[in-house]
């Protein structure tokens, strides 16, 4: 039986308890987001670093085999290729030309053509190309070029790849491929030596070296800007600016919430000759 002294919570009481109920609701609410914030920026920046490893990794080993050729195949006569090379910055490619727009993140990429004489593999003795396109018994012979360059596609730019067969004159793909979303801009610069036999003596862009100075190429420099390679990040929605090595140009991106790192790294060439 209840007491006459007995009262209800009085309407001002119950106020007060929702509005701390609220409060509270807020601050963990807050945290929460907070949390999410947080994991997945953690996860965007687990992204870029495999990007990135992943990216250089493939372009470093490949850059060392320029220039390689199985002896009883002769000699190959360049470690890259001057006519598939391009700076679409400043002149029309010859070769596989991707267009991009003035003031996008990819503008002004450099492209990499890599020649080399390819070995075969582990697999059944194959030789194949940056895309796993595998050689002809005619083609073993052949100098192959790997053209590395840079593309944007639905919002996501990546690392592209496709290969030629110098010897013949023919690609071996009808297309480039993506090998690594997330790689938005690749600059590269050329060591030039003073004789076949000296060391380097200074770098140079693509766009700057003479048909003489691609044969005392001693080293390659190669930087690369990397996102998650996602339409979208996590981190704060502001504009931000990059360099990376002669680019004249900051690259600016977009608030597209993007954390993006730079990636460099020198390359010896193992085949001088």
């Amino acid at each position: 039986m209840l007491s006459i002294n007995q009262q209800g919570i009085s309407l001002i009481e119950l106020m007060i308890a929702i509005t701390l109920a609220l409060i509270l609701m807020a601050a963990a609410m807050q945290v929460l987001t907070s949390s999410r914030q947080t994991y997945e920026l953690n996860s965007d920046i687990a992204r870029i670093q495999e990007n990135g490893r992943i990216a250089m990794e493939i372009l470093v080993n490949n850059i060392r085999m320029a220039g390689y050729r199985n002896p009883v195949n002769g000699i190959a006569p360049d470690y890259f290729d001057f006519q598939t090379h391009c700076k679409r910055s400043h002149h029309t490619c010859t070769l596989d030309h991707f267009i991009d727009k003035p003031g996008s993140i990819n503008h002004g990429s450099d492209r990499l053509s890599i020649v080399y004489d390819h070995p075969a593999d582990d697999y059944g003795g194959r030789a194949r190309d940056c895309l796993s396109t595998e050689l002809t018994s005619s083609e073993r012979t052949s100098l192959l070029i790997n053209i590395y360059s840079i593309k944007t596609v639905k919002g996501i730019s990546s690392l592209y790849c496709r290969g030629y067969n110098k010897s013949k004159g023919q690609w071996l793909e009808t297309g480039a491929q993506p090998l690594i979303d997330g790689i938005d801009n690749m600059q590269v610069l050329y060591g030039i030596a003073s004789d076949t036999s000296g060391s380097v003596r200074r770098y140079v862009s693509q766009d700057q070296l003479s048909e003489q100075d691609w044969a005392l190429i001693k080293t390659v420099k190669i930087a690369l800007l990397v996102s998650n390679g996602l339409t979208e990040g996590f981190a704060d929605a502001k504009s931000r600016k990059y360099r990376l090595l002669d680019n004249s140009e900051l690259i600016t991106a977009a608030t597209d919430k993007q954390a993006r790192r730079i990636y460099s790294t020198t390359v010896q060439i193992k085949n001088n000759r």
